[in-house]
């Protein structure tokens, strides 16, 4: 268990066998299809009779497709969004459909798709046009609206042989100036005030031609801005009911296309599965990219578990005798694809091996290896009982009601680390920071820090030889047995040693171990130096490592105080609620505190429990042994967000 065994798998085929053996492939989701572009540009026997597949026809049609359907669901989200709870989209449960039905639906799918984009193309248009004659009407309605005392119609608004007329605006304060400049012109005008709004002056002005400029000069003393009406038939009285008439029709008719696109709401699932369709048709479009051909067949390579490749093979087989299928090991030093395999109980712990990275294919899975430590820092560093078994509960329920896989993982996790922590909040806390049900069983963490602090870091001491234990295995397991003994080994003497040292009793036989685990490191630790004084200095420096292996022991201490962080917040929500027992009313607000302290209590150290239980398996166990700069495998399969395809088997099987 742990990193699986991958084969690499060759298959080259006729043309015509393409497309059925890509959908057989997609639907076992085994086979992680690699790319031959850059091998093909390396190999040059192989570089001038073969070419990089393509299908650019069946890519566009899909693309196209696609971009209806996204529009589609797009306008109906932007009309009638789904109101979602925060756990709507990890609750809900996929349509499971098998591959014949999703086949014989797509063409339904496919019209009514098609139908839903020609109406709401439509209606998108029709709301633009709309909204830009909704403007335009306001606009104008804006522009007459402070006119509507003018008497006389638009089309007299306009110059005769002996009269002009203007219409502008002046501030209130200037418009006795005006009328006085005018006055003082001798100007043959006429000045009517038709409105007053916001400080501003609506005038109408009439003069002879002849006074023209006298009318110009005074005009100048003013901030007279002048006012150009659109020429419309009617007076503005009537073309502000046209308008207010014309809004009301964009109104209805806005409404009746609205209609429109709440008819199409009821096709929303049906669009969604056709998305889901498009998509898996897209990237077996695109896994074709990854191929190479030549006039009439085709080259597949790609990466499959070792263990699913007999099943695989005889399926693929069993499409045409003329397929040829190739097997084979990764050659040394090959960088393939890692996929993590372990027993059902370490399993949801991959999640939080995959939160630091993938290990190398030539590495350690550490998964197994840090499980038990994990969940026995978490409940360390939570330390309430109560507060883990609403854990349980929490998770337990989520287990029932979630599908999806990764947060089954994570509730598994924490349902673990629940039980860790009424097991050890019930040694040595209590329950919700309160001293029943017998507890604490063990010691009071709170009065005897000093003793859960030794036990922390006694586990620590454990978790850092634990990881040494697996480089040391793994070294062995390589044929590398005198590295292992050298590079492992003599450090356990060493350090064992010095543990010894802090005991009278075990002094004596510690002093004797240190000294020679050191005398050891000096003399082993530089022999890939060239000369012996290197090789000297080289394992001398090396005993300067015994200083990160206290301070990570040292890291250890975060258990404790995260477990005691958790209980005097705990402790504190409890006092203040105690407080409140007294009053005729205070139960209401204890009641309220105390579920609403202990809910933030038991998020914000559960929060930080999970990412300290990480980080010591990160910094303190990792560097042990552990070898990143893997890549995840990514078979070619089935990837949906709103149905399931349910794989089938073929009748050959």
């Amino acid at each position: 268990m742990g990193i699986a065994k991958m084969s690499k798998v060759t298959l080259l085929a006729h043309q015509t066998d393409k497309k059925n053996i890509l959908e057989l492939l997609q639907q076992s989701g085994v086979l992680e299809i690699s790319d031959l572009t850059e091998q093909m540009a390396a190999e040059e026997a192989f570089a001038d009779f073969l070419e990089q597949d393509h299908e650019q026809e069946a890519m566009q049609a899909v693309e196209k497709s696609m971009a209806e359907v996204r529009f589609n669901l797009d306008f109906l989200n932007r009309y009638h969004r789904v109101n979602k709870g925060l756990l709507d989209d990890i609750l809900v449960e996929k349509e499971v459909l098998t591959l014949k039905t999703v086949q014989e639906k797509v063409p339904h799918w496919a019209a009514i798709s098609s139908n839903v984009y020609q109406t709401l193309k439509a209606v998108d248009e029709k709301l633009m046009s709309l909204r830009n004659e909704e403007t335009r009407l306001q606009n104008l309605q804006r522009q007459l609206q402070p006119w509507q005392q003018l008497t006389i119609t638009l089309p007299e608004i306009t110059n005769t042989k002996a009269v002009r007329l203007e219409l502008g605006t002046v501030p209130v304060t200037q418009l006795k100036l005006i009328e006085s400049q005018l006055a003082a012109a001798e100007a043959a005008c006429y000045l009517e005030e038709i409105d007053s709004q916001r400080g501003e002056a609506y005038i109408l002005l009439a003069y002879h031609h002849q006074h023209a400029e006298l009318v110009q000069n005074a005009l100048k003393q003013v901030n007279f801005n002048r006012q150009q009406l659109p020429q419309l038939p009617g007076t503005v009285v009537e073309n502000l009911r046209h308008i207010e008439q014309g809004l009301t029709t964009v109104t209805a008719e806005r409404k009746t296309a609205l209609a429109q696109i709440a008819e199409q709401v009821q096709h929303r699932q049906t669009l969604q599965y056709y998305l889901d369709y498009l998509t898996v048709q897209r990237e077996k479009n695109q896994a074709v990219d990854n191929l190479a051909r030549t006039d009439s067949t085709f080259v597949l390579q790609g990466w499959v578990p070792t263990a699913e490749v007999a099943q695989l093979q005889q399926r693929i087989l069993a499409l045409s005798e003329t397929i040829g299928l190739t097997v084979s090991e990764p050659e040394e030093g090959e960088n393939f694809p890692v996929k993590l395999e372990n027993k059902p109980f370490f399993a949801p712990f991959e999640f939080v091996t995959k939160l630091y990275g993938i290990p190398s294919p030539y590495g350690i899975d550490p998964t197994a290896s840090f499980t038990a430590f994990f969940i026995i820092f978490f409940g360390f560093c939570l330390t309430d009982a109560g507060y883990g078994l609403v854990l349980m509960l929490l998770a337990g329920i989520g287990l029932r009601k979630i599908k999806g896989e990764n947060m089954r993982k994570l509730l598994k996790i924490l349902f673990w680390g629940g039980l860790s922590t009424v097991v050890i909040g019930w040694l040595v806390g209590g329950w919700f920071s309160y001293q029943i049900i017998g507890a604490p069983l063990a010691f009071d963490a709170l009065a005897n820090p000093i003793l859960l602090l030794g036990i922390a870091l006694g586990i620590g001491v454990v978790h850092i030889f634990y990881g040494m234990g697996v480089k040391f295995v793994s070294l062995v397991r390589q044929g590398k047995t005198l590295d292992a003994l050298f590079d492992v080994g003599l450090w356990y003497v060493l350090l064992t040693g010095l543990g010894l040292l802090a005991l009278p009793s075990t002094a004596k036989i510690g002093k004797y171990m240190a000294l020679a685990g050191a005398i050891g490191l000096i003399l082993t630790q530089g022999r890939s130096q060239p000369t012996i004084l290197k090789k000297f200095f080289s394992g001398l420096v090396s005993l300067y490592d015994i200083t990160g292996y206290f301070s990570d022991i040292l890291s250890y201490s975060r258990l404790l105080a995260l477990g005691l962080a958790t209980g005097v917040v705990g402790l504190a929500i409890n006092t203040m609620a105690g407080l409140l027992v007294g009053s005729p009313i205070g139960w209401i607000p204890m009641v309220i505190l105390l579920i609403g302290g202990h809910t933030f209590n038991l998020a914000i150290n559960g929060l930080g429990s999970f990412i300290h239980s990480s980080r010591l398996q990160y910094i303190e166990f990792y560097n042990r042994f552990y070898e990143g700069g893997g890549r995840a495998f990514a078979p070619f399969r089935f990837n949906t967000r709103h149905m399931e395809i349910q794989q089938e088997t073929t009748q050959h099987e």
